[in-house]
């Protein structure tokens, strides 16, 4: 791809939000000599959705946890730095009996695999390695971030159920299921393929069957799954500490005119005594990067958008998806992470997650029922976690009742259609006009390596003047 003319680094950039999309632009855009780079975010915190906590000394993550080989530009910047990383292997299922109200681990291998004899392994061995061989032959497709031309390629511009059904991998729908629908992108008959294949790289499929096996002790650390032992959040506020962040930053209205990017906001401002004020302010900036995953209505109540914008986040759709957190007495997982299988219904943990064994802190995954999370599907997924940890043989503590909830409309995508209609293409083509750039997990998969690898793309095509790559 043809590079872009450079931008003065003395540009006056701002980016609102800072999750994974604006932390890594803002990094990206430093690491190329911009210095007047500024990051709005709204809360009081970074990191966006990888949320991390303590809880007895220990670092727990509501949210994103998992890293593997394959997530090279997070890795990268973990080493620039030094966040530390540690294993994170091993994984079981349990089954919820409705009529008995009981509840059981098994193995999660047998499951996926369609039984537990050695045909069954022969067998699902063969479809493994089928995929591989199929995603490698495709990887030219992946390897440059975003979706431009994807169109070109129709027999990705399918659902991944779709996908797999045409390649003669429909018996690994169980394996997929666990990467995908229990982290909150959607039942497989629902996801485009693209998604899955750009996602399920051959570096990430191997370390999602390596992590699970009973021999991932004895695997070296690159071929298993890692957590940052700090926790996610903690990763990202490493990365902040050399950027301009502004936190609590109530953004009131933004004008883009051909002179400049105008900005209205309001920020809490606190002198040397205890009084905190919210201060009113007006600013002007050269360029404006997008980097929150926003609703349309949300955007428009402080950006005046243009109607091709309108049209591109019309086509947006969301999961409503929670994590919620207690502290569970009397109950050890066997392993770091079980899975609910088969599959629950909404308003139902699909993934427990207990970090750490000594620790009886453990989040809870659950994709919600209604179109926009409310406090009924609170109630719903308390009432149902409390059934599940009682048939396990735990309780929730009571007495410290440790408890967080998190609910929010993830994974914001487009469906099979927008993929076969040059969508993608639209909005590379739209990218900086009006002075305005977007970032996120729209434009490449919601998951941290692909907002990072996006991000880069963006500031090195658009910014630096380097052709993509």
């Amino acid at each position: 791809m043809i590079s872009r003319n450079p931008v003065d680094r003395e540009a006056r950039i701002l980016i609102l939000g800072a999750g994974p999309g604006g932390l890594s632009a803002a990094h990206f855009l430093s690491r190329h000599g911009f210095k007047n780079v500024t990051v709005f975010e709204k809360l009081g915190r970074v990191g966006g959705m990888c949320r991390s906590v303590t809880e007895d000394n220990q670092s727990f993550d509501l949210g994103a946890i998992f890293v593997s080989s394959a997530y090279r530009e997070v890795l990268r910047m973990a080493r620039c730095v030094g966040a530390e990383l540690e294993r994170f292997e091993g994984a079981t299922a349990f089954v919820y009996d409705e009529t008995s109200q009981s509840a059981r681990y098994h193995d999660l291998l047998p499951y996926v695999m369609g039984g537990s004899s050695l045909s069954a392994f022969c067998r699902f061995t063969g479809l493994c390695l089928r995929y591989l061989w199929k995603r490698y032959r495709i990887r030219k497709i992946f390897r440059r971030p975003g979706w431009a031309g994807i169109d070109a390629h129709p027999a990705l511009c399918v659902t991944f159920a779709e996908w797999l059904d045409h390649n003669g991998l429909e018996d690994l729908n169980r394996l997929f299921e666990i990467p995908v629908t229990t982290f909150g992108y959607g039942f497989l008959d629902e996801i485009p393929a693209p998604y899955v294949l750009r996602y399920m790289g051959i570096r990430t499929f191997l370390a999602m069957l390596f992590s699970s096996a009973p021999f991932a002790r004895l695997l070296p650390s690159f071929l298993v799954a890692q957590r940052f032992r700090y926790g996610f959040q903690r990763f990202w506020e490493r990365v902040a500490w050399d950027l301009n962040i502004r936190l609590n930053v109530d953004v009131k209205k933004i004008e883009r005119r051909e002179e400049g990017i105008f900005v209205k906001y309001t920020h809490p401002m606190q002198m040397l005594g205890d009084e905190v004020s919210h201060a009113e302010e007006h600013a002007r900036f050269d360029y404006l990067i997008v980097a929150c995953p926003l609703l349309l209505e949300e955007l428009e109540s402080f950006l005046d958008l243009t109607e091709e914008e309108r049209w591109f986040q019309s086509k947006t759709r969301f999961i409503p998806y929670a994590v919620a957190s207690f502290e569970i007495a009397d109950l050890v997982l066997p392993m770091p992470v079980a899975f609910h299988l088969p599959l629950p219904s909404f308003d139902q943990p699909m993934i427990i997650a207990q970090q750490h064994r000594e620790n009886e802190l453990m989040a809870f995954y659950a994709r919600l029922a209604s179109s926009e999370p409310t406090a009924a599907d609170e109630l719903r997924l308390r009432e149902n976690i409390e059934r599940y940890i009682g048939a396990l043989g735990g309780r929730i503590n009571e007495q410290d009742d440790w408890h967080s909830y998190d609910a929010w409309l993830y994974f914001k995508h487009v469906g099979v259609e927008e993929f076969s209609r040059r969508y993608f293409d639209r909005w590379e083509e739209a990218q900086g006009k009006n002075r305005t750039f977007f970032v996120g997990g729209l434009f490449d998969f919601d998951y941290v390596e692909g907002i990072v690898r996006y991000s880069r793309y963006l500031v090195e095509q658009h910014f630096a003047g380097r052709a993509g790559s």
